[in-house]
């Protein structure tokens, strides 16, 4: 008798907190990848992307902030060092650690680079940072997640705290976002709020970006330029 896959059950589950928090639900859209299909990261590699574009969105901030670009620059570079990540940066994060070129970063440019650090959220709940993934009807609060970098010396002691999540959790998460995503998506075309209930459209839209990079959803294995697809 073949047994049940992990995966059964999992639109179901999905369309259930749908349901609770009266967001609207698509029944044709179509079941993610299964445990088998999913090219989820590794640990090293989840952390070493978040962290580098964590550390990349505190620089955005500040300038969003008209804190200094430079003086960002000058503060975060031993942080990123300390932690061996400068040659994880991607091609967009590379210009807010130039110290020739970062004081000439957009407001706007900058203002969207802020909203990655909603893509980093998955990553760290599936490396175990966080305790759960939270309903996405707010921004996300990430002071403890600062601590726990501030309190690391090096990468090896970071990744000692890693403790993963099991595939079928993540992947039961991905499912929700692409399902949360659909319905927001569907609320702006429509111009019906009520369709999406209390989500915050851009916090889902991130971290199903976040999500789809880390199981390798349509290929998206390139951080600059990771889609949602709904």
């Amino acid at each position: 008798m073949i047994g049940k896959s992990k995966s059964d059950g999992r639109k179901e589950r999905s369309e259930k907190v749908l349901a609770k928090h009266k967001v609207m639900i698509n029944p044709n859209l179509p079941r993610i990848e299964n445990e088998d299909e999913a090219k989820i990261k590794s640990p090293e590699e989840i952390v070493k992307r978040a962290v580098t574009a964590f550390i990349t969105v505190q620089i955005a901030i500040d300038i969003c902030n008209n804190n200094g670009a430079l003086e960002s620059v000058e503060f975060f570079t031993p942080i990123m060092e300390r932690f061996g990540l400068m040659s994880e940066l991607t091609e967009d994060e590379k210009i807010y650690f130039d110290k020739a070129k970062c004081d000439d970063i957009p407001q706007d440019a900058a203002y969207q680079m802020q909203w990655r650090l909603e893509m980093c959220v998955p990553l760290f709940w599936a490396c175990g940072f966080w305790k759960k993934l939270d309903y996405p009807n707010e921004m996300t609060d990430t002071v403890k997640l600062t601590i726990l970098i501030d309190s690391c010396e090096n990468f090896d002691e970071l990744m000692s705290h890693v403790k993963m999540r099991s595939a079928s959790e993540i992947l039961d998460s991905a499912d929700l976002l692409f399902r949360m995503d659909w319905a927001c998506v569907e609320a702006r075309i429509k111009n019906d709020p009520s369709i999406m209930g209390d989500l915050f459209p851009d916090v889902v839209v991130e971290q199903h970006k976040g999500v789809n990079w880390l199981i390798g959803a349509y290929d998206a294995e390139n951080w600059d330029t990771v889609a949602p697809h709904t």
